[in-house]
């Protein structure tokens, strides 16, 4: 990133970045786990949950803080 970008945008792109890496990792644990037959994995409800909404959840609020940071702005 260019140093002269606003402080704003450098923190929705570290969130983005962040949510979109603890999905990618959370993907090739979970085939990990699964074997090479890929057989069923089951895990406890609350832990699918949090491993879901976590990255989604950080992906959404970087878009939120550029929005706002893009509307304060102008």
């Amino acid at each position: 990133m260019a140093p002269s970008t606003k402080p704003y945008v450098k923190l929705a792109y570290t969130l983005i970045i962040i949510g979109m890496g603890i999905f990618a990792i959370e993907r090739l644990g979970l085939d990990q786990l699964s074997g090479p037959n890929h057989t069923a994995l089951h895990l406890d409800g609350t832990l699918l949950s949090i491993l879901v909404i976590a990255p989604v959840a950080l992906v959404l609020a970087g878009c939120l803080i550029f929005m706002i940071g893009k509307m304060r702005r102008l």
